[in-house]
């Protein structure tokens, strides 16, 4: 792909618009679960409201010296596609501590229309591999840093 066309690309065309997210009452093995199955290496924590509160990652989850509650998690998460949220799994406790125990709880987001060099840029200078795409507070999409490079890569 040449520079030029690369340069008019947005978040937009290379966003993941399914997104599987968590809350921050959701188990850690629920977290770990989804993660491991669905292949992916983070996941945005959303509130009661699916608004962002957080993100949860892999590194996070494994990290020894984050302090963990004997809290009972749930077993739920979230299956987000167009900002719509619906719950998977049962729900029911179980007690592994939750992923408020080990979670970020900031949101580095970004909005569909941004080009790709700036969503780079952000990720780049705040050392992340993904942001949350956020439209009106809601969240629409993710992109990660192997999206950005799909982009930027002529398939």
């Amino acid at each position: 792909m040449t520079p030029a066309k690369a340069a008019g690309r947005r978040v937009a065309d290379v966003m993941t618009h399914e997104v599987y997210a968590v809350g921050s009452g959701t188990s850690l093995e629920t977290a770990s679960r989804l993660l491991t199955t669905k292949h992916i290496t983070g996941a945005p924590v959303v509130g009661a409201d699916g608004r962002p509160v957080g993100v949860v990652t892999l590194a996070d989850l494994a990290d020894p010296d984050r302090a963990r509650t004997e809290r009972d998690g749930y077993s739920f998460y979230y299956k987000l596609e167009s900002g719509e949220r619906q719950e998977v799994g049962e729900g029911r406790c179980v007690s592994s501590g939750r992923v408020a125990d080990v979670m970020s709880p900031y949101v580095l987001s970004i909005h569909a229309s941004t080009e790709l060099a700036r969503a780079g840029r952000v990720m780049l200078d705040d050392q992340v591999h993904r942001l949350l795409v956020v439209d009106e507070g809601k969240l629409v999409g993710i992109v990660t840093s192997i999206d950005l490079l799909r982009g930027f890569v002529d398939t």
